[in-house]
């Protein structure tokens, strides 16, 4: 069985390729790193990594043992990825809307980001339209409105992206409140 410290100076000397810089990336000693490949190298039966003054490369056990346990890793992660969304919320389905072309091509940039982030929450676009943008809020037809403007009655969340000079409207402190 390999232990973690084990795992992860092989797969980052296999990326570095540079006991200098595997080490500094693990915050290790470079002994450490030399040591911990030594271990297991002795575990596996045979040399992981070709190692000169000038030049550390994979050798052909050494490249298929990262093969076979990268995908295995990246699963670990993405697991624990997963566990930490749904311990925070974040899964299911998102549906956003915006109001505007400039807040469509904002709410593009932003869901492009957010699924990156959580992959597992499906995001939904939609097109409002100012006569029906609050009642689809109201009604729950839509989560998260990105808009421009201002829409009465409408709680105003976080400035995504601000530009006083080109604005015509004035800074959202300074929109009437909503009506209680």
């Amino acid at each position: 069985m390999l232990e973690r410290v084990e795992i992860e100076v092989l797969l980052t000397l296999a990326e570095e390729l540079h006991f200098g810089r595997t080490a500094e990336r693990l915050r290790l000693s470079t002994g450490q790193v030399s040591r911990i490949l030594k271990r297991l190298e002795r575990q596996i039966g045979a040399a992981l990594f070709t190692r000169t003054s000038r030049v550390v490369a994979l050798t052909e056990i050494g490249g298929r043992l990262v093969d076979d346990v990268k995908p295995h890793i990246e699963g670990v992660e993405a697991a624990v990825r997963c566990a930490k969304e749904a311990a925070r919320g974040v899964g299911g389905t998102l549906r956003a809307a915006f109001l505007g072309a400039a807040a469509g091509q904002l709410l593009i940039k932003a869901v492009a980001l957010f699924s990156n982030r959580y992959p597992d929450c499906e995001v939904h676009i939609h097109e409002a339209q100012v006569h029906d943008a609050r009642q689809r809020l109201a009604s729950r037809a839509v989560d998260v409105l990105i808009t421009a403007l201002p829409v009465r009655g409408v709680e105003v969340g976080p400035v995504l992206l601000s530009d006083r000079n080109s604005s015509p409207f004035p800074p959202a402190t300074d929109w009437p409140s909503a009506p209680k």
